[in-house]
């Protein structure tokens, strides 16, 4: 209940500042210092609004525990405002690695604290200290590692540039933020925890190739991309392997959750969860989606085209969100529904529009897209509800569809030359090093 509210602020905490300085061809050192202090100043006011605003945020769910909560979490809002530079740094450096480490180390300490807490405690409280523990030993990881050091904010240095492109990509990611969140808020206020508890677990299942897979993989193609945009041949080249990246992986996670959700709900979640699986498989469509709409996202980013985003953005969000409202009456599932209706004609709407701005021969995409989706997600769904409505719900389903699966990817992989191609340029892709 109180992520989804106070998350506004860290998307407002970020200001677009670290993609701005990703996105920009060159960055001054003194440029580079003046980001830091506006990042840590924005953080620092909303460490103390965001503690202020916990009497509302606790009044609007009736529920007093989320005071407490709401105060402690503010304080995520300073710590991350500190690193956010110093982790753009090490991306813009093309340090994969080490932002690999300071992405996953904070992440499985954070996790591993917050099951101690809770085996002990029983208490939600282990979430909430999940939820400190992580972004301070990011920051405190990402100072370590970024080979650089802010010097003072200097008033003759200035950091306009940055804020005018920064400033319509917050506003993006805002009426985004809305749509992927609005879920949520309406569940809980209009359906109560229990019910919000059963969609946010089926949620944070398909959440995951998003923030695994998609979104490492936009802090590669930010960077690169944004050098290749002189060269539209190259360009197209490697926007089509990123592509091809992120839609493969997720096609394939999300046939498997289509086709297998109910024995993969009853192995990770266990039998109690198990009315989170119609949700999960229908919210697996919104994830298809989600994944499809990075590449209009790449190109109005890596262009430098953000106030035509924003446009899309302003028109295509409220239909996201709109649908989710419709939907909200039939429940979760309801509102899976109406998430994966709206994200699949936003989706086709900035892929039309992006392609309008910008002169990019975008139905190629969209070819290269759906055909990924086609060889993939849909030959691991059927092999899962065939295997599933044959052996039923159990370990067997899931081995020996999962046998099966695998090698039915392998062939796509490996047995179409266009797909072996695309695997030898995203290697090369990620072996990418600043020159």
């Amino acid at each position: 209940m109180v992520m989804s509210v106070i998350g506004l602020g860290d998307l407002i905490r970020d200001f677009g500042l670290s993609v701005a300085s990703l996105q920009s061809k060159t960055l001054t050192q003194p440029e580079k210092s003046n980001l830091f202090w506006v990042n840590t100043a924005i953080g620092a006011c909303l460490t103390a609004i965001v503690f202020v605003a916990s009497w509302p945020i606790a009044a609007l769910y009736d529920d007093n525990r989320l005071i407490a909560i709401t105060q402690a979490l503010s304080l995520t809002f300073l710590i991350s405002g500190i690193s956010t530079q110093f982790k753009a740094q090490i991306n813009r450096d093309l340090r994969f690695v080490a932002l690999g480490i300071v992405e996953a180390i904070p992440q499985a300490i954070g996790l591993a604290v917050a099951i101690a807490i809770a085996l002990a405690t029983r208490s939600y409280w282990s979430l909430v200290t999940q939820a400190l523990i992580a972004p301070l030993l990011e920051a405190v990881l990402c100072v370590t590692l970024a080979r650089w050091r802010p010097g003072r904010y200097r008033r003759d240095v200035s950091v306009g540039r940055f804020v005018r492109f920064a400033g319509a990509l917050v506003g993006t990611q805002g009426l985004a933020y809305v749509s992927k969140n609005i879920d949520s808020v309406l569940l809980g206020v209009f359906r109560g925890a229990g019910e919000l508890g059963i969609y946010n677990r089926a949620y944070q299942i398909v959440i995951l190739p998003l923030t695994q897979v998609t979104a490492p993989l936009s802090r590669v193609a930010i960077p690169v991309l944004s050098r290749l945009q002189d060269d539209a041949l190259v360009y197209m080249k490697y926007l089509h392997t990123a592509q091809f990246a992120t839609v493969t992986a997720t096609s394939i996670f999300y046939g498997a959750v289509v086709g297998f959700g109910e024995p993969l709900v009853y192995l990770v979640l266990g039998s109690q969860w198990s009315g989170a699986v119609p949700i999960l498989q229908i919210l697996a469509m919104t994830g298809i989606f989600r994944s499809l709409g990075q590449v209009p996202y790449w190109i109005f980013v890596t262009l430098g085209r953000t106030h035509a985003q924003l446009i899309s953005y302003a028109v295509g969000q409220p239909l996201i969100v709109a649908s989710i409202v419709f939907g909200v009456h039939w429940g979760g599932v309801g509102v899976a529904t109406g998430s994966a209706v709206g994200y699949s004609i936003f989706w086709a709407g900035s892929m039309w529009w992006v392609g309008r701005v910008t002169g990019l021969p975008v139905l190629r995409l969209v070819a290269s897209g759906v055909s990924i989706v086609i060889t993939f997600f849909v030959p691991v769904a059927v092999i899962g509800a065939v295997v599933v409505s044959t052996f039923g719900n159990s370990h067997v389903a899931l081995g020996a569809g999962g046998v099966v699966a695998v090698l039915s990817v392998i062939s796509a992989l490996f047995g179409i030359r266009q797909y072996r191609d695309e695997i030898v340029r995203f290697a090369r892709l990620a072996r990418t090093r600043r020159r």
